[in-house]
């Protein structure tokens, strides 16, 4: 009897572990393309949620251009680029960038852990909303799509 007792509590508890005491954890993934005067550009979005939160953001802009006026100035439009999102790993944030100059690409990378990052650096990217009480899986995605993002 008691032996079956342990058992019991040995699989609760087990049971509990495996399904993380009811933490709900789920990735919402939006994606939009663009192209505007012979810039086109895609987004990435995957945001991680834990019990209805946002803990971490992941986002990739990966821009082409084909204009020849702009492929003329690469060099310029690439400092523009790299002017707004220096590359960094500290407080949570890591960006990174790549330059492409044979294809004309240039892409930027940032991932955000938001539970670490501080709320000023969240702000200079327009990662702070997301940290705000209330924000739900459902009513991101929802915003999200109004933006004009696929999202599943």
């Amino acid at each position: 009897m008691v032996r079956g007792i342990k058992l019991f509590g040995f699989l609760a508890v087990s049971v509990l572990f495996i399904t993380g005491c009811g933490n709900s954890e789920k990735t919402l993934s939006c994606s939009m393309s663009e192209e505007d005067d012979g810039i086109s550009m895609e987004q990435t979005v995957d945001l991680n949620f834990s019990d209805d939160k946002v803990t971490n953001v992941k986002m990739s802009i990966n821009t082409k251009v084909t204009d020849s006026t702009y492929q003329e100035n690469w060099d310029m439009f690439v400092s523009t680029m790299e002017s707004q999102y220096e590359e960094t790993s500290t407080d949570g944030i890591k960006v990174t960038t790549e330059n492409d100059s044979d294809n004309y690409t240039f892409i930027i990378s940032v991932d955000a852990n938001l539970e670490k990052a501080s709320k000023e650096v969240l702000s200079d990217y327009g990662l702070d909303t997301f940290t705000e009480e209330g924000i739900t899986y459902e009513e991101t995605k929802q915003e999200a799509e109004d933006a004009g993002y696929t999202c599943k």
